[in-house]
């Protein structure tokens, strides 16, 4: 597959189908914290960037497995494809998940972007500062870009936008803590359905540091309402480890089972299952349409 990926666990969207409708990293910010890495393409132009009845293929031919949410992100900023509000809506008739797009917010200036991206079920944006200058300090913007359009134009997507905004703020130490307060006036100004708060837990772009995890529990009184999504403690307790392990050598088992089976909720499933994977302890494979995780015999 060219254009879709996974499914991915998520904790925030669960089971997730990728499509990117990008080509290699292409955004219109350099992220300091960026798990992608360094920016390849730095750009505020709009293009067609891959096929996109290419993707629309791809989406056809693995409608029929299982995943909870068809989710526009991949390697950059996907209101760049001047293809997105088409494919979403395409999409929308071929799979019955709902179907979220994860965006930087930069390009919700444009009544255009809005109206496409409105297209779609669940829509995660992000905002990680209130200043021009800890934007240009933290996001590193292509030219042009302004935060104080970018805020007004968040604010208009959720007077236009019926579905759900989960709002993302990305905490670096040293970098954008400092503006706490104001960042989270405007978040809420902009009146998301929930608040996301996020520090650097995988390796980042650059050298910057995460806020611990006191500090984090500690910007809970500033953003009232808000979550904490970081995964510090990235390990499996031990009896879920022997549990997990013991069950996926007997029978390959869907997240759904292991939560009902184990007593889990489905993020810490998803967690668990997504390390115990990458130490490639378990492996995945698909039957039916359904994905299934299994361990070798002991």
């Amino acid at each position: 597959m060219d254009y879709l990926f996974g499914p991915v666990l998520s904790r925030r969207l669960g089971l997730s189908m990728g499509v990117d409708l990008l080509s290699s990293k292409t955004c219109n910010l350099d992220c300091v914290y960026c798990e992608l890495g360094k920016t390849h393409c730095l750009t505020r132009c709009r293009r067609r960037l891959v096929p996109p009845d290419k993707v629309l293929r791809e989406i056809k031919s693995r409608r029929d497995e299982a995943f909870d949410h068809l989710t526009f992100a991949g390697s950059g900023e996907p209101t760049l494809s001047l293809d997105l509000g088409e494919v979403i809506r395409q999409a929308k008739k071929m799979v019955d998940v709902p179907i979220a797009v994860i965006t930087n917010s930069t390009l919700l200036t444009s009544p255009e972007v809005r109206k496409e991206v409105a297209a779609a079920d669940v829509v995660l944006p992000s905002l990680d500062a209130a200043s021009q200058k800890t934007f240009q300090a933290i996001n590193q913007p292509a030219p042009g870009l302004r935060i104080e359009e970018i805020i007004e134009g968040l604010k208009a997507f959720r007077k236009e936008f019926r579905g759900e905004i989960w709002l993302e703020v990305m905490l670096v130490k040293g970098v954008n803590e400092h503006e706490a307060e104001l960042i989270a006036r405007a978040a809420d100004a902009i009146a998301p359905d929930r608040i996301q708060l996020n520090t650097v837990v995988r390796p980042p772009a650059e050298p910057v540091d995460p806020l611990s995890e006191d500090k984090m529990q500690d910007m809970l009184e500033v953003f009232q309402g808000a979550e904490l999504i970081p995964d510090w403690d990235w390990r499996v307790p031990l009896r879920t480890e022997v549990l997990l392990l013991d069950l996926l050598s007997r029978r390959p088992c869907t997240l759904e089972e292991i939560c009902a089976l184990l007593d889990l909720e489905s993020s810490d499933a998803i967690k668990y299952c997504k390390i115990l994977e990458r130490e490639r302890r378990i492996h995945r494979r698909m039957h039916g349409g359904k994905l299934y995780f299994h361990a070798p015999e002991s």
